[in-house]
């Protein structure tokens, strides 16, 4: 082969090693870039996760509030209706203890919608809510949300989140309150869902006709 002509002076080599160094300063320098940014991206993301932690942690505190509030609204409002009932013998003997509904977990979905028969609440009626817990359940800790659907569309017509679950006549249950509007005639399901993202915990189902309601479940 025959060698390469000019490379043999001292000029040419000194500019290829000038060369040399400042391809290396350029690649130690955006080496030290790239790193500067992925610690950047890193930091941003670690508070991206940390706001969401505390926005979602305000919103079930703001949602179980929010239950807790409307519970006492309900309860404040049926006690005057009690007490101004009182005034009168009639109404006094007439005034009734808060409605509860009661719902046990399915073990599987029908292929039809349930049969009513319970009679319909009115339509300003408050009415409590209980879901019992199946024996394979969350910690006690959790949070747990509860949506209301129609049978067949699931259409979502009623949602609450931020409830905790208690003990009534013994038995682990989520409560809330509703009211009598939110069960127009037909079939609805019921889903109850703990944590974030939200994880199923049990399906209920209820039918209500004109006149009649029926509760179906089972454990």
């Amino acid at each position: 082969m025959r060698p390469v002509t000019g490379l043999d002076r001292a000029g040419v080599q000194w500019m290829f090693v000038a060369i040399g160094v400042a391809l290396i300063v350029v690649a130690g320098g955006e080496a030290v870039s790239l790193r500067r940014a992925r610690a950047r991206i890193d930091s941003l993301q670690a508070q991206a996760l940390d706001a969401r932690l505390t926005q979602q942690q305000l919103e079930n505190h703001l949602a179980h509030e929010r239950a807790t509030g409307e519970a006492l609204s309900l309860e404040l409002a049926r006690v005057r209706g009690s007490d101004g009932s009182m005034r009168t013998a009639d109404a006094g003997r007439a005034s009734a203890a808060q409605p509860t509904l009661t719902l046990t977990p399915l073990g599987t979905r029908g292929a039809r919608p349930p049969d009513a028969t319970v009679a319909q609440p009115a339509g300003a009626q408050s009415i409590q809510l209980r879901l019992v817990l199946p024996r394979r359940r969350p910690a006690s800790s959790a949070t747990y949300a509860v949506a209301i659907r129609t049978w067949s569309g699931g259409e979502t017509l009623w949602q609450r989140s931020g409830l905790i679950a208690s003990a009534v006549d013994g038995k682990p249950m989520v409560t809330t309150f509703i009211t009598g509007d939110v069960f127009a005639a037909g079939a609805y399901e019921i889903a109850l869902t703990a944590g974030d993202p939200p994880s199923d915990v049990a399906a209920y189902e209820v039918a209500v006709a004109s006149d009649f309601v029926k509760v179906k479940g089972k454990r």
